[in-house]
């Protein structure tokens, strides 16, 4: 027996819609087989639905799952987390389809859409993604509307008009319950794959791996500052320090440091010394501003030296970096104060010295001896410092994105073989040589200089802005940053990479740079980044603490009960805007004056006993009356006469006089009905 099918056509074909939309953006990050098979499935409801093939059966649709499920865990080795549970999710949604022919079938496969598209912000949250979750939200709304108004004679374009209507509609609400319902945070942290999550700054740097990001134009973060932003020369955000050094890769800190080192002073906790006497010194900031960060894997933020924040769940680690609680896996902004000591507010522990002027036993000869040699005969630590400096500056050093592989001896080969590097040779050779001399030393990873947006004021910085420099122990002044690649290459510091690789006869990231120095395109660019500026820092960046500022604006005291009423006049006054308009759509359109008219001696021959309906014919109404008022017959004969020429007036009549004719014999008439009894009355 042929199965009835009880999902009308119109909306069947905007819920396939619908369901294909869903699935696109999870289909372009998932596994090969995937994009295969769910375009298949829909395919074969779509033929379903045309005559061409037919439902498959229960064996059939739950083999199908099971293949599915086998499938998923041999992609991701596993069926928890967000990435494998909505790739089979989206599996499990496309195979619903195939049984989908009732109308409670339908219904399900709705609501699964919505699930479907909320699942896409676990991944992507910029506002393109949001503009087409909401187009692909009114193609449900659409198959809704079509399944509950299937009799109602509407077009197809009529369910997508009153979807998108309907959308519409819930705009105002959702914002004010975006604003004010409390925001708590997460009762649980869900990590997407690490492999997949991680980006940016690595927590170890080996020659190469810096100049490599710097191929990406990503963006890092940007930074909103208060007052006037800082110039190219003191942009320098510290999210990292490299402290151990085995002969070819730097890192954070040998394991026996590595407690100490990477100890973190977070706002609700005691305040170790180091820490106290930081603030102690510390006089008003140099700078004031707020960084809202993409999302990296990691837990380490980036500041301009040195930096303090109240952020909950951000604190100041003894290199003074910026560390969050948990890692970053979705946009995160914080404010940071960042301060100048012109002089050492603390001193240098022996086990801190050693860290940091330690180096392989072996290896790089060449490079102790020459760093022995001029430490010696420059007298003082500032004095080598800055010979090595100028040495980077007058010898034939070149900034190239292409160095070529160093050997074993990579310090040596560097220095005097090869001579071509990125920040991370140089650095990386300057550190050497500086504890070669007995000087403490470390390197320093995060970004240096940023893009100014004069839409928004604030600064873009990308992957490609990646830079590593130097920290070296001076016993007046405490740690001080040294930058050889800006010896090197000047116009790395002030003008960026773009400028530096240029001044060497070389061109940064191909196409895509080309493309960043076009002016249209710099234009454009600029107008995006703003949206996204905004989008982050109005949407994604709206957290408890943001919430509390707004709120303390708009109710002063913030408490439950202010917050609820605010909800409730809120809520309501958009219901009832929403509500208005809805009436106001859907009212009677205006009369015309001749049709007010005709109401009017309606009203009147009512008025007078003659009993009339609303569409009594101005015949009608003279018929009725040569009934009832034989006497006022010829009145109302001259007043439809003068109607018709009212209401079908040929072009050169006035119809002014048109109007004072039928307003004159409509009073002539109430008077003669006034005046004379009715017909029927004279009968009985």
């Amino acid at each position: 027996m042929a199965r009835l099918y009880q999902v009308p056509h119109h909306a069947f074909m905007w819920l396939l819609l619908a369901v294909l939309m869903a699935t696109l953006p999870h289909l372009m990050r998932a596994p090969g087989w995937m994009m295969v098979v769910v375009p298949v499935l829909l395919c074969w409801r779509f033929l379903v639905q045309r005559g061409r093939l037919r439902m498959p059966g229960k064996i059939i649709r739950a083999t199908l799952m099971v293949v599915a499920v086998l499938a998923t865990l041999y992609s991701y080795g596993t069926l928890l987390g967000p990435e494998a549970g909505v790739a089979l999710l989206v599996v499990a949604f496309a195979l619903k389809t195939l049984e989908m022919f009732r109308l409670r079938d339908a219904y399900v496969v709705i609501i699964l859409a919505c699930f479907v598209l909320a699942t896409t912000f676990l991944f992507n949250r910029d506002p393109l993604t949001t503009v087409y979750v909401g187009v692909v939200l009114v193609l449900v709304m659409a198959a809704l509307v079509g399944i509950n108004h299937a009799q109602s004679g509407a077009s197809s374009w009529g369910h997508l008009r009153l979807g998108g209507a309907l959308v519409l509609q819930a705009l105002p609400l959702m914002m004010v319950l975006f604003v004010l319902v409390p925001r708590f945070p997460p009762l649980w942290n869900m990590q997407l794959n690490p492999e997949r999550a991680r980006t940016g700054m690595s927590d170890s740097m080996a020659p190469g791996e810096i100049s490599n990001l710097s191929r990406s134009a990503e963006p890092a973060f940007r930074v909103e500052f208060e007052g006037e932003v800082p110039p190219p020369a003191l942009r320098y955000w510290r999210g990292l320090t490299y402290s151990w050094f085995d002969g070819r890769r730097w890192s954070q800190a040998a394991p026996q440091h590595t407690a100490r080192l990477e100890y973190v002073r977070f706002p609700d906790e005691a305040t170790p010394p180091w820490y106290a006497s930081l603030l102690s010194a510390r006089g008003e900031p140099e700078w004031r501003y707020r960084v809202i960060m993409e999302r990296t894997g990691r837990q380490w933020l980036y500041a301009l030296s040195v930096p303090f924040t109240d952020k909950s769940g951000v604190g100041v680690a003894r290199d003074k970096r910026l560390v969050s609680r948990f890692e970053i896996d979705s946009t995160f902004d914080y404010r940071v104060e960042s301060y100048r000591f012109p002089v050492a507010v603390e001193g240098l522990e022996e086990w801190e010295r050693q860290l940091n002027v330690s180096l392989p036993s072996s290896g790089n000869l060449r490079t102790r001896r020459l760093a022995e040699q001029w430490h010696q005969e420059a007298g003082s630590d500032r004095a080598f410092i800055d010979r090595l400096l100028r040495w980077f500056n007058e010898e034939p050093f070149f900034y190239t994105l292409e160095p070529p592989l160093l050997a074993e001896d990579t310090v040596d080969d560097f220095i005097f073989r090869s001579r071509r590097g990125f920040c991370e040779h140089y650095s990386s050779a300057f550190a050497f040589m500086l504890r070669a001399a007995g000087i403490p030393a470390r390197i320093v990873a995060g970004y240096q200089g940023g893009e100014l947006n004069r839409l928004g004021n604030h600064l873009m910085v990308r992957q490609y802005d990646a830079h590593v420099w130097v920290e070296a122990w001076l016993p007046a002044q405490g740690w001080v940053e040294f930058d050889p690649t800006a010896a090197v290459a000047p116009s790395r510091v002030e003008f960026g990479l773009d400028q530096a690789l240029s001044d060497f006869g070389e061109q940064a990231g191909g196409f895509g740079a080309n493309l960043r120095r076009n002016p249209l395109f710099s234009r454009l660019s600029h107008m995006t980044d703003y949206m996204d500026f905004v989008w982050s820092k109005w949407v994604l960046g709206y957290n408890q603490d943001s919430q509390f500022e707004i709120l303390s604006r708009l109710l002063g005291q913030v408490n439950p009960q202010r917050i609820a009423v605010a909800l409730v006049l809120a809520g309501g006054g958009v219901v009832l805007l929403v509500l208005g308009w809805v009436l106001w759509r859907s009212r009677t359109p205006g009369l015309s004056w001749w049709q007010k008219e005709h109401g009017r001696m309606l009203r009147l021959l009512n008025n007078r006993g003659v009993p009339l309906t609303q569409g009594t014919s101005p015949q009608g109404m003279v018929d009725a009356v040569a009934v009832s008022y034989p006497s006022a017959a010829r009145l109302l004969q001259d007043w439809q006469r003068c109607y018709e020429h009212m209401a079908y007036r040929r072009p050169g009549q006035d119809p002014e006089l048109l109007r004072r004719q039928l307003v004159l014999l409509r009073r002539k008439a109430a008077v003669a009905m006034r005046g004379a009894p009715r017909l029927m009355d004279k009968e009985a």
